[in-house]
């Protein structure tokens, strides 16, 4: 009696409709979102060139220290050492002028970090040492245990690094290490070498 009619596919134009509508929010986004890119970069740009500009604001206490290093790059015994406080015309200093202050007050050295509260200098140091000539030497470098030996002209070459960590002896040999213990021979030296690393 009745007929039963065939119902309208709208499953495939839901999904065309849906497609088409993804489609182009994603497409209006991207349009608005890469003008807003470029606006950011350009502000970027001027931001950090305002940031170069701008004051380190040094803390008037300032202090200087000298970090003095071997020629080989390793660490001497004796530790950084406070030079004095930055003068009073380098605290509205921007970090370039701050290290050009440095460079042509003091031309050997090099500024290692600048923070607002301490300026860290280094320095090499020539370890030639003509009292030295022709000894060997246990000494530490970065802390690990080395031994070197010194030539005719008092020059130190590194004859061997050792896996011994300087922190892992008594804190009496870590002194006297850290001085450097002078040895007139190479057996000898290879001797207290190895008392060390036992």
């Amino acid at each position: 009696m009745f007929e039963k009619k065939d119902s309208f596919p709208w499953k495939i134009p839901v999904l065309i409709l849906t497609g088409l509508l993804v489609l182009s929010s994603g497409i209006y986004i991207g349009v608005k979102t890469r003008g807003n890119n470029q606006v950011k970069a350009r502000t970027n740009i001027a931001q950090t060139n305002e940031k170069t500009k701008e004051a380190l604001g040094l803390n008037k206490n300032c202090e200087i220290w000298l970090h003095q290093k071997s020629e080989d790059g390793s660490d001497l015994a004796t530790g950084p050492s406070m030079i004095g406080v930055v003068p009073e015309s380098l605290l509205t200093k921007t970090e370039g002028e701050i290290v050009k202050y440095f460079k042509e007050k003091y031309p050997k050295r090099t500024v290692e970090s600048i923070n607002k509260y301490q300026i860290i200098l280094s320095e090499k140091v020539s370890l030639n040492d003509p009292s030295k000539a022709n000894k060997y030497s246990i000494e530490s470098n970065e802390g690990i245990i080395g031994l070197y030996k010194y030539n005719n002209k008092g020059d130190r070459e590194l004859v061997e690094q050792t896996q011994t960590k300087l922190e892992s002896l008594p804190k009496t040999v870590q002194d006297e290490i850290k001085k450097g213990v002078l040895i007139e021979t190479e057996d000898e030296a290879y001797s207290r070498l190895e008392d060390f690393g036992s």
